[in-house]
């Protein structure tokens, strides 16, 4: 909360703001590997840190190693995101069984699914 407190010195008004963080505002950075690791089940977090640490040495010997780096993490960080979600491991079964089958029940033409996708009719 803040508050302010003005007080009258001689001929100068000062304001005092009481309450208020010096601290700056932090938004996660959703590729930031410790937010990564907060999202993600645990089971997948050896794997993460094996792929983690892999490219992230990668990219500290050669400039174009940093390319990797961002790619791994975006890949977790979207896998922590799936992963993390309830029903997700029932609906990559009902997939799983439908590619299996050979079922297209339920599916929706990708066209539908990602805006401005191309169309192939």
């Amino acid at each position: 909360m803040l508050t302010q407190r003005a007080a009258r010195v001689g001929r100068v008004t000062l304001i005092v703001s009481l309450g208020m963080s010096a601290q700056p505002v932090h938004e996660p950075d959703p590729d930031d590997p410790v937010e990564i690791l907060r999202v993600l089940p645990a089971r997948f977090h050896d794997q993460f840190l094996r792929e983690y640490y892999g490219a992230a040495a990668g990219a500290a010997r050669q400039v174009g190693g940093y390319r990797q780096l961002h790619d791994v993490l975006r890949l977790w960080r979207l896998t922590a995101v799936a992963q993390s979600d309830p029903g997700f491991a029932g609906r990559l079964a009902a997939v799983q069984e439908a590619v299996l089958s050979g079922s297209l029940e339920g599916s929706v033409p990708i066209e539908d699914a990602v805006p401005g996708w191309p169309s192939a009719r």
